[in-house]
């Protein structure tokens, strides 16, 4: 994969890192960037939280919009250090300001954005495909940067990661799906039945690797999919004929493993398939390999890009960033109940274990 590296025998203290700023495309709850408080009349009552507190009488304002939760205001926070060593030009100071609010319901989406966009901030953060997709709606002139996950191109975001239109930001998306089946078919060569916990979203494409399913039946690999379209659909899951043929399973992260993650691995745990997952906190519910991209300077490479921004590049100039390195983490407790050959396997694709 061009561009893209792997991270080679680190220890877990360096790689263990969690993004509580962004979230799987599409979801409700939990683990973005938020502030407490609720968008009134015509002036933010965001409650602050106070990332940072005012600077001066008249700040340069970057609002960052998003949920309202304790890991969302725990990562601003980190982020607010990135931003203030940042060179900004001109006398005004700049002050990060988080949006908190049920930025998944359309209607009040919309309420919340036209009336921040009234306040005139210096640029506006999206934390998500829908918020970023209201303000292109709303015809707005101040820059925006989204934080996403998917591919901000088939979300019509961008017309390409380098030519960015009126828009720019950072995407977690690395389309690792195909190199998961290369990873199963070395380390499991017998392996022939794949079970795929999908949703409707990730079939769509936005999330996935292009031309997953025609790659993997190239590697003598039969995915079958199951499509969850709510938690209640998770235990039904398993009693499913398929799921009995069922070799090894495969868990990307879609919204049904955000939001119902630890429910999903202890179904999964209950059989004797191994299981790999795209994110490794779910290593520490039983899973035996995750495969994703890190990035330990993220927030380094949205500071910078905001502060060009906000010292007058034009948006447009500035390419879509994304991770450039592979995390394998292997469950060390999971890896010994498996058979000599397939753990030294696993050991010799690991860049890390849990």
């Amino acid at each position: 994969m061009t561009g893209i590296t792997l991270v080679r025998r680190v220890s877990a203290r360096h790689t263990q890192k969690v993004y509580p700023l962004v979230r799987a495309s599409r979801l409700s709850s939990l683990n973005t960037l938020v502030a407490t408080g609720l968008l009134g009349g015509i002036f933010l009552l965001s409650a602050r939280q106070d990332i940072a507190p005012a600077i001066s009488e008249n700040p340069r304002i970057v609002a960052w919009v998003d949920f309202d939760a304790a890991p969302v205001r725990q990562g601003v926070a980190r982020f607010r250090e990135h931003l203030k060593v940042q060179h900004f030009e001109g006398p005004r100071p700049i002050e990060l300001k988080l949006i908190g609010d049920d930025v998944d319901d359309p209607s009040r989406r919309t309420m919340v954005l036209t009336q921040l966009i009234a306040t005139k901030p210096a640029l506006i953060v999206a934390s998500s495909v829908n918020v970023a997709k209201t303000l292109l709606a709303l015809n707005t002139t101040i820059p925006i940067y989204f934080i996403i996950q998917s591919d901000p191109v088939l979300e019509g975001l961008v017309p390409s990661l380098v030519s960015t239109g009126t828009l720019t930001g950072y995407t977690f998306f690395v389309p690792l799906d195909v190199k998961i089946m290369e990873l199963i078919r070395r380390t499991f060569p017998d392996a022939r039945t794949v079970g795929v916990v999908a949703t409707d979203y990730w079939l769509e494409g936005s999330d996935m690797s292009k031309d997953l399913f025609t790659q993997a039946k190239g590697l003598g690999l039969d995915l079958k999919v199951f499509n969850l379209h709510d938690h209640n659909e998770i235990g039904r899951m398993l009693e499913d004929p398929q799921a009995r043929e069922v070799q090894l399973w495969y868990v990307p992260y879609s919204e049904i493993a955000f939001s119902h993650g630890a429910e999903l691995a202890a179904a999964l745990a209950r059989t004797a398939a191994p299981t790999v997952y795209a994110r490794r906190k779910f290593l520490k519910m039983g899973g035996l390999v995750s495969v994703q991209s890190v990035d330990e300077e993220a927030m380094d490479v949205w500071a910078k890009s905001i502060a060009n921004i906000l010292n007058g590049v034009p948006v447009g100039s500035i390419p879509v960033m994304r991770p450039k390195e592979i995390e394998i983490a292997v469950n060390s407790a999971a890896i010994a109940q498996l058979d000599r050959p397939t753990r030294e396997r696993l050991a010799r694709e690991a860049t890390v274990f849990e």
